[in-house]
């Protein structure tokens, strides 16, 4: 295994403990002074295993801060719910349409460089490229599982949909929307 997919385990793990302890908490099984323990012991036990097998991890608050920002939907909006409003029956091709342009990549690929740790630039490079020399359509899906991108996040399913942080949901809505550009750059001479 190498160190890349044992930093993923170990990540996977930590998510799904604490999705447990979400759901204790939120059914009032557990108190908050027993899911804090609880989550001590979990982590250290973790890191301990961590130093052990001599891998190159995040520690805890390292994976709090990844568990928050990947696992916290509440703060994110809805890009389809946007693009409904521009396209009734196809918000995911409009989604779609968006990220054919190289400024939206380039934008999504400064986002997470500046907010994401694990973000793949290489790989970013590459879609970049292969997106304006092939017929590669690149989706929210794609972007997330080639770059390790957390700025959006997709759900598959009946109420599914793409959502994404508020500074990359703007830029979505500004490429929408040429009537709010103009006012915000009007704003701002």
């Amino acid at each position: 295994m190498t160190e890349k997919e044992v930093g993923e385990l170990y990540t996977r793990l930590a998510f799904q403990y604490e999705s447990s302890i979400d759901s204790l908490l939120a059914r009032q099984i557990i108190d908050t002074d027993l899911a804090t323990t609880s989550r001590e012991k979990f982590y250290d036990s973790l890191n301990e295993e961590k130093l052990r097998t001599s891998k190159k991890i995040r520690d805890y608050h390292e994976t709090m801060r990844l568990y928050m920002r990947l696992m916290t939907c509440k703060d994110m909006v809805s890009l389809t719910d946007l693009a409904r409003q521009y396209s009734e029956e196809s918000p995911g091709y409009i989604i779609q349409s968006w990220m054919r342009s190289r400024n939206t990549l380039e934008f999504l690929r400064q986002w997470e460089n500046d907010m994401n740790a694990e973000f793949d630039d290489r790989a970013c490079e590459e879609l970049i490229h292969q997106g304006h020399t092939t017929s590669l359509t690149i989706t929210p899906s794609l972007w997330i599982r080639k770059t390790h991108a957390v700025g959006m996040y997709v759900k598959q399913g009946k109420g599914g949909g793409v959502r994404a942080y508020p500074e990359i949901a703007v830029d979505f809505h500004l490429w929408l929307d040429p009537k709010v550009r103009l006012a915000i750059v009007r704003k701002h001479i």
